[in-house]
């Protein structure tokens, strides 16, 4: 498990596709209000496909690294692929195991990616 650990604290630290993205296809803000967690994501398609996510926020380590492992992980997938993540999906690439209290800031950017999806 301290493996998984040590790759969260990279991705907190070291957030991988982090930044304002120029001429995204799609935007959404996306907030948790339990811990004041908040982020934006951009998305470019190539016509199914996420061809790129940006994003800029603020959260905790998990909801930062949610987001930075995210915006690796969904490159290439379409909207199907997507759903079929699913929320277990995104708590496996965090190493398998969240706090339920913690639930929220991990699956916060695989929602707002979701929701900007159904614009």
């Amino acid at each position: 498990m301290s493996d998984y650990r040590e790759e969260i604290i990279d991705h907190y630290k070291n957030p991988r596709n982090f930044g304002l993205m120029e001429k995204s296809d799609l935007e959404i803000t996306e907030a948790n209000s339990s811990c004041g967690d908040m982020i934006k994501i951009y998305v470019k398609k190539d016509g199914e496909k996420i061809s790129e996510m940006m994003w800029q926020g603020v959260g905790c380590a998990i909801s930062t690294a949610a987001a930075s492992m995210l915006s690796e992980r969904v490159k290439g997938m379409n909207e199907k692929e997507l759903l079929a993540l699913g929320d277990k999906g995104v708590v496996e690439m965090l190493g398998g195991e969240v706090n339920l209290g913690r639930i929220n800031c991990a699956t916060l950017a695989y929602r707002g990616l979701l929701k900007a999806f159904e614009k």
